[in-house]
């Protein structure tokens, strides 16, 4: 037993190195780091985002007394704040050792944070977990504080969203409603996903006053035994409100859904063969189509995959349907579509929003794909799959480029890549010769989803200015003028052309919910 204590303790006090490496495996010896001393805070960065770090500095002051009032706390020691834009990570954590790591120049973050920015959004959210760690410290060693208190994860997460964060169709209200349809509402893992939620009815059922209570309260041997101290400051078991919590959920989120129209309601539903699917493009000839998703139940990457009709045994099976109809003197069934399945690629083929692109003429798919880059940096480059000779070529390595899309003629591709926070529209040859940019964006703006007029003389895309709305523009490639088409605080984004190029549909995320207009 002391054999075990003593490895648990150093153990856990190892883990208040984790650093960056954590997340990609690599350590980038090759980097050369500095340090600004505010007021409050270490903000350490390497060479090249001096800018995103001055900018982090100046942010995480604002911060700070604000977190410090959230959680009732008077007094909070020095905080270490780490930045890099090493590898595209949308992501940050935070320690009990007090200090952040934190990935910035996120280019699909522009989607899932709504009408912020991601650097202010991921850094407050660290901060709190920061503040959060100081108000339930005992005079126990870190981490032993919230080993020994029982803080479910959902209380870590969930609070620092509710802090700093504002609910949002990607965080995590279309999650919720797909949960709650599937009534799988109990088994979500993620803290992030039904904390917020969770954070959320806390607060409005008991009061912010309560949360400080609970996370402050202490027993006879100065400590916090968090599921004793929610049912002191609430009157109820932690086990209770989860349960009301679920209830609680269901009956919105179902009063929600009985006032809208089913998909049955709008159009004709198709199903693809993929039982997750999370991106697909069908080809010309509509009897093949590339998808990007799960093949098996608890695959951890995803697979790239062309399926393809298969009419000789759907016109077979029919046959036979129809002569057993006839000798019944009935209606045949219905024959579902026949697929044949191809692995063609395996990987993670997008940030936030997984993608590919089939070529007009067929032959080959471009797609975003996670690599090892330069300096051994995780980063986005766009493949070529060729068909035939089954062939994959990495058109762009360098650049963070992710989006790819084929000209209607097949002889470009449009794409997008950012760096230090500015994303830019590029195009190139189909054989990735002739990297041009087209766009000379300033300041924190993110690009996603480009589409190309099918006269190919204008693209569409979904641009997040400085100011964090996510709107539809549109670039003459003749004049080289970009218009913007919408003006929304809900984010617009996914342009589709209409076949006259008089007009585009695309996604709204009005209402929290997703929806073509």
């Amino acid at each position: 037993m002391k054999h075990f204590s003593a490895i648990l303790i150093l153990t856990t006090s190892l883990l208040q190195a984790t650093g960056a490496w954590m997340m990609s495996g690599r350590t980038h010896p090759e980097l050369k780091w500095h340090t600004i001393e505010t007021d409050h805070f270490d903000v350490h960065y390497h060479e090249g985002i001096r800018n995103i770090a001055v900018q982090g500095a100046s942010m995480a002051e604002q911060i700070r007394p604000i977190l410090m009032e959230q959680m009732g706390l008077d007094t909070l020691r020095r905080l270490d704040i780490v930045f890099t834009t090493e590898d595209e990570i949308l992501n940050g954590f935070a320690m009990p050792s007090n200090h952040t790591v934190i990935w910035v120049d996120q280019n699909d973050a522009a989607l899932w944070v709504g009408d912020e920015k991601w650097l202010r959004t991921v850094l407050a959210h660290e901060l709190q977990h920061l503040v959060f760690f100081n108000a339930i410290k005992t005079w126990l060693p870190e981490p032993m504080n919230n080993l020994f208190a029982g803080v479910p994860g959902w209380i870590v997460e969930g609070l620092a969203e509710y802090y700093t964060e504002k609910w949002r169709p990607f965080r995590y209200d279309i999650s919720h409603k797909g949960h709650i349809i599937r009534n799988t509402v109990h088994k979500i893992q993620d803290p992030h996903n039904d904390g917020f939620s969770k954070s959320l009815y806390l607060a409005d059922r008991f009061g912010d006053s309560t949360i400080v209570k609970i996370l402050s309260h202490r027993n006879k041997a100065g400590l916090l035994d968090f599921k004793k101290s929610f049912k002191k400051q609430t009157g109820i078991k932690l086990k209770q409100f989860n349960e009301d919590w679920r209830r609680h959920m269901n009956t919105f989120f179902f009063g929600q859904r009985a006032q809208k129209e089913r998909v049955e309601d709008v159009g004709k539903v198709h199903k693809l063969p993929l039982k997750r699917m999370a991106a697909f493009d069908y080809f010309t000839d509509t009897l093949r189509v590339a998808m990007i998703g799960q093949l098996s139940k608890g695959q951890g990457d995803l697979s790239l995959v062309v399926a393809t009709r298969d009419t000789a045994k759907e016109r077979k099976e029919r046959k036979e349907r129809i002569e057993k109809a006839e000798k019944k003197g009935g209606k045949p069934k219905k024959v579902k579509p026949k697929w044949k399945i191809k692995e063609y690629d395996y990987g993670i083929f997008g940030e936030l929003m997984q993608n590919l692109d089939v070529s007009p003429d067929g032959r080959s798919i471009v797609y975003p794909k996670y690599r090892f880059g330069q300096n051994q940096s995780i980063m986005f480059g766009i493949w070529k799959l060729d068909l035939e000779t089954k062939k994959k070529t990495l058109l762009v390595s360098q650049l963070r480029a992710n989006h790819p899309k084929f000209s209607p003629d097949g002889s470009k591709i449009v794409f997008v890549a950012h760096e230090n926070s500015t994303t830019q529209l590029y195009t190139m040859n189909s054989d990735g010769t002739d990297i041009t940019v087209l766009t000379r964006n300033e300041g924190d703006t993110q690009i996603i989803t480009p589409m190309w007029r099918p006269d190919g003389k204008a693209i569409a895309f979904a641009q997040s200015d400085p100011d964090g709305l996510m709107d539809i523009h549109v670039l003459d490639l003749e004049t080289g003028r970009v218009s913007q088409i919408t003006d929304s605080h809900e984010g617009d984004f996914a342009p589709i052309w209409h076949p006259d190029g008089k007009k585009i549909s695309y996604t709204g995320l009005y209402d929290y919910t997703p929806n073509l207009y």
